[in-house]
């Protein structure tokens, strides 16, 4: 099995992979649902006319529905790519499946720097198979961008760990902090866990001489002063407002609120979660092999033994030298540091969506898993692994494809979409919605 590794058959699995989600993309998930159609009406808006489809020239944030806001950072890209391919529902989804590959490419860029390139290469495929990534990176929404800044930020990280050439470092000097702006602008759960992940990185690289204070004061004045529309749109009496009805604080004690905030982390924690059922919203998850997948059991178990027994024995050789012990526990801080944004609300708990910023961190957690594996005496345990994961990639992909689009239908407005094509009337749904269609 240890062909496998090679280079030429990792691009094709890669390669494979990559096909597969675009030719299911036409297929599923079952058209548009509201908040992809509110979307699409400010960008049909911004081609036409350069506003939103409030009439807002070259907004910063465009309101949408539920209290909740169209962000820039999202908002800007998803046009250039609509006037190159068009407004339509597929291409507009097709945007943020390009971005999560993206994403997934970047961060195996970044593991170069600590696991050998063919591991790095595996990290691409891990990511690509994730069942975390797949669905939510199928649906035209905001949420979409942040695995794509986590990527970045990682690389940034990396460039600044590193003894790398100056400019890499250069590059890395702006990249880190840019990435966690950009991730805190564009999805409100991770305004909590972007400066955590801030904090944390920073500490980190001066913990180990990797930066100068200098260079972190001077990087936090900058990252200030960027962040400072951010604030200012955060303490909007409407922004303010659904942030404290999201809150698991909300009419509660601050004991009630700790208590609940312990609650949801152990549900996102939780191994059926994981594992087995997924997000209950089947616009999260489709219910089927958790947000990870079957595949992704072995390599974490198998970490799992290797970090905390200690056994060197199992393998052929030390594989954590010091370095992929950091890495080990970079990826696990970033997993849980993620996940406290989506822990302090209380709604639909557990919230994948509101944790989508923690799947790069489990990438990074199985690809050393399949490190350890790759390197086991007993080889049925890696083909046994490697068997374990196709069957159930194909398998999540067979689901998603056939099963899942009438499985969801209702909860993608399948009904709501057949009467406004139909010319029928539709008084639940939202003008700004309804706005998108009326423009085709």
């Amino acid at each position: 099995m240890r062909h496998f590794f090679r280079s030429y058959g990792l691009l094709i699995f890669i390669t494979a992979l990559i096909v597969l989600r675009f030719i299911i993309l036409p297929l599923s998930p079952p058209g548009f649902y509201v908040d992809e159609a509110a979307t699409g009406a400010h960008v049909v808006a911004m081609l036409a006319h350069g506003t939103d489809a409030h009439g807002n020239a070259w907004p910063l944030f465009s309101a949408s529905l539920g209290g909740g806001y169209t962000t820039p950072v999202y908002l800007y890209p998803l046009t250039a790519w609509a006037a190159l391919f068009g407004d339509g529902e597929l291409s507009l989804r097709a945007f943020s499946q390009f971005v999560t590959i993206t994403a997934v490419v970047i961060l195996g860029v970044a593991l170069r720097w600590w696991v050998d390139k063919k591991y790095a290469a595996v990290t691409v495929i891990v990511g690509l198979m994730l069942p975390w990534s797949w669905l939510q990176g199928s649906l035209a929404w905001d949420p979409a961008m942040v695995p794509l800044f986590v990527a970045l930020s990682f690389l940034g990280f990396s460039w600044l760990f590193f003894d790398t050439s100056r400019k890499l470092r250069i590059i890395g000097h702006a990249l880190l902090p840019l990435s966690l702006l950009s991730l805190a602008y564009v999805y409100p759960p991770c305004r909590v866990s972007a400066p955590l992940l801030f904090i944390a990185a920073y500490g980190f690289l001066l913990w180990q001489k990797r930066i100068s204070w200098r260079n972190c004061l001077i990087t936090c004045a900058g990252a200030a002063i960027i962040a400072l529309p951010l604030a200012l749109f955060m303490f909007q009496p409407d922004a303010l407002e659904r942030s404290q009805q999201l809150s698991v604080f909300y009419q509660h004690s601050i004991t009630e609120g700790i208590g609940q905030f312990i609650i949801n982390l152990s549900l996102l924690v939780n191994p059926l979660f994981l594992f087995v059922t997924g997000d209950p919203n089947i616009r999260h998850s489709t219910g089927i092999q958790g947000m990870l997948g079957i595949g992704a059991l072995l390599p974490l178990a198998v970490l799992v033994v290797f970090a905390f027994l200690r056994r060197h024995t199992i393998t052929k050789k030390a594989l954590f030298e010091r370095k992929r012990q950091l890495l080990a526990l970079i990826a696990l801080v970033g997993w849980l540091v993620s996940l406290i944004g989506s822990a302090l609300t209380n709604e639909s708990q557990p919230h994948s969506l509101r944790a989508t910023a923690a799947w790069p961190f489990i990438v990074i957690l199985i690809t050393l898993g399949w490190t350890v594996l790759a390197q086991q005496r007993r080889k049925w345990v890696l083909q046994l692994a490697l068997g374990l994961a196709a069957i159930s990639t194909l398998a999540y992909a067979a689901d998603l494809a056939i099963y899942y689009p009438s499985r969801a239908a209702d909860s993608f407005d399948v009904p709501a979409r057949d009467a406004i094509y139909s010319h029928q009337p539709t008084p639940n749904y939202p003008d700004l919605a309804l706005h998108y269609y009326r423009t085709k």
